[in-house]
């Protein structure tokens, strides 16, 4: 299931609510637990691929691309990288890399699918984090709510084919959400 939580901002409000990069750390245990998740199936992906490169243009601060130890290109909506901008922007003007970091980005975009599909043109792997389940999500910056099957409808539309899922419930610790964390080719 996919369900439309709100409508999308204005670039003002955007700019606004995005000053600089975000610090996961400042987010809960929820959060940490997620970034270092990923940061394990992301090595497991690069690994399985013999990844040469990684980027991620929604990166905050990049904790899960400069894990790999790899080159990477570095983006965020706010600026502080070589990219700034959305991810829909940024993507145009990188190389094909091995591995793709999509974390805690997709419920941001207001067309998730055409954004996935650019992902698709410009990279080998992705790796994706998202909420799921989180219906009555009031998280402002959130555009998108889904639960897995959704998710995965998404990456399939978008020509992903996902090989590794894990769950986070993150609400044992009181905080808001469940992650899923996918990694495709």
């Amino acid at each position: 299931m996919i369900k439309r939580l709100r409508p999308k901002h204005s670039q003002e409000f955007l700019d606004k609510l995005y000053p600089e990069p975000h610090d996961h750390g400042l987010y809960g245990r929820g959060h940490g637990l997620r970034v270092e998740i990923t940061q394990t199936i992301a090595k497991d992906m690069a690994r399985e691929v013999q990844a040469t490169v990684v980027a991620d243009l929604s990166c905050g601060n990049a904790a899960i691309a400069k894990y790999l130890d790899l080159p990477t290109i570095l983006g965020d909506y706010a600026e502080g990288y070589e990219h700034t901008g959305p991810v829909e922007e940024t993507i145009k003007k990188i190389p094909y890399v091995s591995l793709f970091i999509c974390s805690e980005t997709l419920e941001h975009l207001d067309k998730p699918v055409p954004a996935l599909q650019q992902m698709r043109e410009k990279a080998e792997c992705l790796i994706l984090t998202t909420p799921i389940n989180a219906w009555e999500d009031t998280n402002k910056e959130h555009y998108w709510a889904w639960d897995r099957e959704g998710v995965e409808e998404l990456l399939t539309k978008a020509g992903w084919e996902s090989n590794v899922f894990v769950m986070l419930d993150s609400t044992v610790f009181n905080e808001t959400y469940t992650y899923g964390i996918w990694g495709c080719k």
